[in-house]
């Protein structure tokens, strides 16, 4: 074995390859980076100079810094940004239930569904024996040319103390309603109105007509019908 030739044979591959290259290249790399960071360190010359510079432009003196203003600044800003999301989510929630609320209304409504929508959401029917049922109340008033309905789940209640009251012109549109338990105010209608409330406040604003047809005043449990 010739050593002198594996070297060289070695050496000349080495070459081919560009690996001698490659060597000198990364390490004058590594020279120069070392010269750079030696030369901008933070100890150096040029480090102490850079700064010197940045300190004299920022001009920041700690001692004289209101730092309860500035916290005061901050909260401001906190308090400003939360009052406006709060305006803006609610604004705009109010407008999403409104749109719901009086974009589905009808011209017309008949009696007898919503009572039928009373006794759905507040009576517990399925509940009741084959023979039971249960009873409620409607009164249907005209007075002065005013049509007074007034109707609630409980049985013999009088016409001023039923839960839901309706009062129609000569003309059957709906020019008031009054819900027991609810008033229609920017909180309720922010909070979204569901059921026989929302029918009644899409009639109301929506000025539908009411029509008095045949009504069921006793109720029995629907799975023996």
């Amino acid at each position: 074995m010739d050593l002198n030739v594996m070297i060289n044979e070695t050496l000349a591959k080495m070459k081919e390859e560009g690996y001698v290259e490659k060597v000198v290249k990364a390490q004058l790399e590594s020279t120069i980076e070392g010269i750079m960071s030696d030369a901008l360190r933070k100890y150096s010359d040029f480090g102490k100079e850079l700064e010197k510079q940045v300190e004299e432009q920022l001009q920041v003196n700690l001692k004289n810094l209101d730092l309860p203003s500035y916290n005061q600044i901050i909260l401001n800003t906190v308090n400003d940004e939360l009052e406006r999301s709060v305006h803006d989510v609610g604004v705009k929630k109010m407008q999403e239930n409104l749109q719901k609320l009086l974009g589905t209304s009808e011209e017309e409504y008949k009696l007898s569904k919503l009572i039928k929508k009373m006794v759905d959401e507040e009576l517990e029917l399925h509940e009741l024996d084959y023979e039971a049922f249960e009873e409620i109340t409607v009164h249907v008033e005209t007075r002065y040319g005013t049509t007074y309905v007034s109707f609630d789940p409980e049985e013999d209640v009088s016409e001023y103390s039923c839960k839901y009251r309706i009062a129609l012109d000569e003309t059957g549109t709906v020019i008031r309603v009054e819900i027991a338990d609810t008033s229609f105010d920017n909180k309720v209608i922010m909070g979204g109105l569901h059921g026989l409330n929302a029918i009644l406040f899409k009639m109301w604003t929506r000025k539908s007509k009411l029509i008095i047809d045949n009504y069921e005043t006793e109720f029995s449990n629907p799975e023996y019908d």
